[in-house]
């Protein structure tokens, strides 16, 4: 029994302990800074201008400001590290959800909910002290126009954009048809698609036509029989009808 109490007593001993109780202040304004450290490249990609010495020049200042606090180097490290981590990972389960569960409006509005949060979190982050310095807004930066051009980008490839009407959707849709199919249905006939469905004066939805012609050409997994290809021109067909003109 004794033996068993020491060994216990040395394992209490042993373990790693709290480098110092930080407090609640302290550990809000480390997950601050890390939570704007994991948005930077979100920023940038909302048009905001961010300066590529980001992670040196936060480096820097959050050392000075942390050096004031009654708080060990060491431990401030840990904790920022592991702030850095979690933020990410929280960015990450954010996105992909998002993204991957955008199918219907609700959804899609979803997407843009999430981005309209992190763009408010770059807002903050122009207006922090040290940040200020790093991520900087244009003049008239306009946060919904932004948030729309972001998510457009990230749903483009799937015809949910908020500019693919049902018309450019179920036109993109035969154009990977045009594609997928081109060996079952042959070269006249997949020309004949793309002549007919692939054409718009605009060449944002042009591109779209030729990217989802492309894509489904060098796809070995959409891997068509002949009863399906048939069986999916004429579904879009109807698609297209119902949909209308560009």
């Amino acid at each position: 029994m004794k033996l068993r109490i020491r060994i216990a007593i040395l394992a209490v001993i042993a373990a790693p302990t709290p480098a110092f109780a930080q407090s609640q202040t302290h550990q809000d304004r480390i997950d601050e800074v890390s939570r704007f450290v994991v948005t930077a490249p979100i920023c940038g990609s909302l048009g905001m201008t961010v300066d590529p010495a980001l992670p040196n020049k936060v480096e820097g200042a959050f050392k000075l400001e942390t050096s004031k606090w009654s708080a060990p180097p060491a431990a401030i490290e840990r904790l920022k590290l592991a702030s850095i981590q979690r933020q990410s990972n929280v960015l990450k389960v954010d996105l992909e959800t998002a993204s991957a569960n955008a199918k219907t409006d609700a959804q899609l509005r979803q997407v843009g909910s999430i981005l309209r949060g992190y763009g408010r979190t770059c807002l903050d982050a122009t207006r922090d002290p040290i940040f200020s310095q790093v991520i900087i807004a244009p003049s008239g930066f306009d946060l919904g126009r932004a948030v729309t051009d972001m998510a457009d980008s990230m749903l483009e490839a799937g015809g949910l954009a908020s500019w693919q009407t049902p018309a450019i959707q179920s036109r993109g849709d035969m154009m990977m048809v045009a594609g997928a199919c081109r060996k079952r249905i042959g070269k006249a006939r997949s020309d004949a698609l793309i002549a007919e469905f692939g054409k718009s004066e605009s060449p944002r939805t042009r591109e779209y036509f030729l990217k989802a012609f492309d894509d489904a050409l060098n796809d070995p997994e959409l891997d068509f029989d002949i009863a399906q290809c048939n069986h999916l021109i004429t579904r879009y067909r109807a698609a297209i009808a119902k949909a209308g003109a560009l």
